[in-house]
Order: structure tokens, then sequence, then C-alpha cells
């Protein structure tokens, strides 16, 4: 049975997260930052799922603590689940 091929990572997806940790910092709307926080996590947990994600982003491509994904912490504290 074939299995599905597993997305790979692509600089685009690092790059999307760059951009929306800078429209984060951007507004001060509360309703759009949960947009953004929605968008960035679904983009932390395809990098996660494609599992090929090498570099930690540096921290001006991160979100506040307090709105970045538990996936991101679990990945990068070496909780992988591989």
């Amino acid at each position: 049975m074939a299995r599905a091929p597993i997305q790979s990572c692509t600089a685009d997806d690092q790059v999307q997260l760059a951009a929306l940790a800078m429209k984060f910092r951007g507004t001060r709307d509360s309703d759009k930052r949960q947009a953004i926080a929605k968008q960035y996590a679904k983009t932390v947990k395809k990098l996660v799922k494609a599992g090929c994600w090498n570099e930690m982003p540096p921290p001006e491509d991160q979100l506040p603590d307090n709105f970045m994904p538990k996936d991101f912490f679990q990945y990068w504290s070496g909780e992988r689940g591989h």
C-alpha cells in the first residue's frame, strides 16, 4: 500500500513564518493578532510534520512566547516523537 508522500520543508514556509511574525508585530489589534497566530501555528505544524526543519527561526521570526504554538517548543526541545 503506497503511503502519501510527506510534504517536504520549503524555504517558503520559513519565509512565511518571518512574514507572519513581522505582520504580528505591526498590529496591536487583538483579533488580527489571533488570526496571525493561527496561521503561524498552521505553518509550524506543516514544518514539524515534514520533519526536516533544521534551523530554529531567529527571535525576530518568532511570535511572543505566549502566542507561539506548543508544537514549536516540543519540536525544538527535542520532544519530536521520532
